[in-house]
């Protein structure tokens, strides 16, 4: 049965007096061995921390056979062992391993080590084994079938790319080396902080200017991802992010080509802001705040809600004759249509206009008999339509009351108010300014 305690941490204490046996050095390296790279492989993941890129050598020649090595660099492996290559090294000295053929081949650098290094004169024992008074950390580099297995076992190492093997007259030669399944450490953390901290007031971060030139230094109390990040879990930013190079906002300066007019004023502290220098690519749904409605669109009604709409329509109008004659002498009618905006929210005072486009009169005899003698009417006949004289209150929806007025009416011979118009038909146009 598994013990289910683990083994736990112990490292030596020491005390005047104490005997030691070469196990407890052994035990003192392993102590501090261990837990490096435990906190290598937990904290720091493994894979390339820098260099180890496959480039080609001086020694080669412009129209001749070409040579490559690994650059000196250094890396953690899945066991969390350190691997330093201290100088470049030639991938020559892999192209004799045994099985080689001419197809694509991973590059994998491994760790290695060796016992080197032996007592100083005087002090060899000939009868004991592994009296080497060194181990030399180092690597070594193999060549893995991209397609089908190797015959190396796995080494836990490290992949640094992918080469190309094909026949020359010199043997096996390197060509096209990409850069596929390079893998380079991480961090395992809660949170980063940068070292340097600021104040508030000293904060260099400007959303309006170039904080960040071209030439790429670190700001104090910033954390710089260079060149790349790629996370699978959540990234909080709680104030400002910029992708790409730095460019200007510029609301103030009409003199510079940057100037734009339509560009809000950034008031400090200036949080939660994001400046992208290239394109965007959504594969998902854009969804944007309306503060006007309190509610959430998807990009095309975002988009809509803040788009002007003009609805239009046409509406009839019956005149109501009075049963005596008024002051002024006209008739009048209205009419209430419903207008809708389809906008989440509307800010600006409506524009409204309404236009007569239709009269239905009452049959000719009456007319001509009632209105066209000039005893009978002695000033000029209209008719006009009107909507509100104040528009009403801004609102997604308005009921819109339209007025006809007509006149003047008449008394006929039996002294009974007449009005030459039944009714009349009007349109309208609506402008709602989100």
């Amino acid at each position: 049965m598994a013990n289910p305690v683990p083994n736990p941490v112990q490292r030596l204490r020491y005390f005047d007096g104490e005997y030691l046996r070469s196990y407890d050095f052994t035990d003192e390296q392993s102590y501090h061995i261990e837990l490096r790279r435990l906190m290598n492989l937990k904290l720091h993941l493994h894979g390339i921390i820098e260099g180890l890129e496959i480039t080609l050598d001086a020694d080669s020649v412009s129209g001749g056979p070409s040579f490559y090595s690994i650059t000196e660099g250094m890396a953690i492996d899945r066991t969390g062992r350190e691997i330093i290559v201290p100088a470049p090294y030639s991938l020559t000295n892999v192209l004799t391993a045994p099985g080689l053929t001419a197809q694509d081949y991973e590059v994998w650098i491994c760790y290695q080590e060796t016992q080197t290094g032996l007592p100083a004169a005087g002090y060899l024992d000939c009868n004991v084994k592994n009296q080497n008074t060194r181990l030399q950390e180092g690597f070594q580099v193999y060549l893995k079938p991209v397609n089908g297995p190797g015959l190396v076992a796995d080494c836990s190492g490290v992949q640094l790319g992918i080469i190309t093997l094909t026949s020359s007259s010199l043997g096996w030669a390197v060509s096209n080396p990409r850069r596929w399944g390079r893998r380079y450490v991480g961090v395992r953390a809660q949170s980063v902080i940068a070292p340097d901290q600021i104040d508030a007031e000293n904060d260099p971060f400007d959303i309006t200017a170039l904080t960040t030139p071209v030439t790429d230094h670190p700001l104090a109390g910033y954390l710089d991802i260079h060149p790349g990040a790629f996370d699978r879990g959540n990234v909080i930013v709680r104030k400002n992010l910029l992708v790409g190079d730095d460019f200007v906002l510029n609301s103030s300066d009409k003199s510079k080509v940057s100037y734009s007019a339509n560009l809000p004023t950034f008031t400090p502290p200036i949080t939660g802001d994001v400046k992208i220098s290239n394109d965007l690519f959504l594969q998902g749904n854009f969804y944007g705040y309306n503060p006007a409605s309190g509610q959430w669109y998807g990009l095309q009604q975002y988009i809509q809600g803040l788009t002007p709409v003009v609805q239009t329509g046409n509406a009839s109008i019956t005149i109501t004759v009075p049963g005596a004659v008024p002051s002024p002498p006209v008739a009048s009618g209205t009419v209430t249509v419903v207008v809708n905006s389809m906008l989440p929210a509307v800010t600006k005072p409506l524009q409204i206009l309404v236009a007569l486009t239709e009269i239905d009169w009452v049959d000719p005899k009456t007319l001509e008999t009632d209105w066209l003698k000039p005893a009978t009417v002695t000033s000029q006949f209209t008719v006009s339509v009107a909507g509100p004289s104040i528009p009403p209150p801004p609102a997604p929806s308005i009921n819109l009351t339209i007025s006809a007025t007509v006149g003047p009416v008449v008394l006929d011979s039996s002294s009974v108010v007449q009005v030459p118009i039944k009714s009349v038909s009007v349109s309208y146009m609506v402008v709602f300014t989100p």
